[in-house]
Parts: C-alpha cells; structure tokens; sequence
C-alpha cells in the first residue's frame, strides 16, 4: 500500500467518524454516507477497479469518472441547501410576522405614554 493510499483511508474514516458524531442526520443519509465512504475506500485500494468501471461506462480514465460524479454531487449538494435556505427565510419571514401581530395594538386603544 502506498503511503498517499494510507493517507486517504484514514481522512475517509476520519470524516465518517466526524459525520457520525457530530451531525445529525436520518438514517437514509446515515446509508448514504456509508456507502460513499466504502466506494471512496475501494476506489482508494484498489485504483484498477475505478478504471474499469470508467471503461464500461465510456469514461476513459478513472479519475475522469470520480469528477464527472463529484461534479453532479456538488451540484445537487447545492440544489439541496438553496433549497434548505428558502425554507429557512420562508420560516423567518412568518415568524416575524407572527410577533409582530403578537406586538400590535389596536387603533382604537390609546397609548398611555402620548395623553397630554
């Protein structure tokens, strides 16, 4: 095993490490997540494998593969947390409205603070 092969591995177990531990998640995303580690740690150990599964599918290397997929998970990565960040401001915007008609008052009370 070549020293950058170790390397990779233990910051791939690492990462799943911190992923469990610190981040809430579903069990689909915990699946998910098990599964990319165990394809990042055989495409780590075994290189050969990752050009052959490009070959069948068209890709001529490998790496070339890794990067066509790792370009459409960060896509939808991104898809994913706009689409997170519009309900967070949809969340916001009722909120405060909620607080501000909690705060209102009424045109027909008076304000004890401006009688004269």
């Amino acid at each position: 095993m070549r020293p950058v092969q170790f390397i990779l591995i233990v910051l791939l177990l690492l990462l799943t490490y911190v992923y469990f531990s610190r981040l809430r998640s579903g069990l689909l995303d915990r699946v998910i997540v098990l599964v990319f580690a165990a394809i990042g740690i055989v495409m780590t150990v075994i290189p050969d494998f990752t050009t052959t599964v490009a070959n069948f599918i068209g890709v001529g290397r490998g790496v070339d593969l890794f990067f066509y997929l790792a370009i459409l998970g960060l896509a939808f990565m991104c898809l994913l947390l706009y689409s997170k960040i519009r309900d967070l401001e949809a969340s916001i915007t009722d909120l405060t409205r909620t607080v501000a008609t909690k705060g209102a008052r009424s045109p027909d009370k008076k304000d004890d603070e401006h009688t004269d």
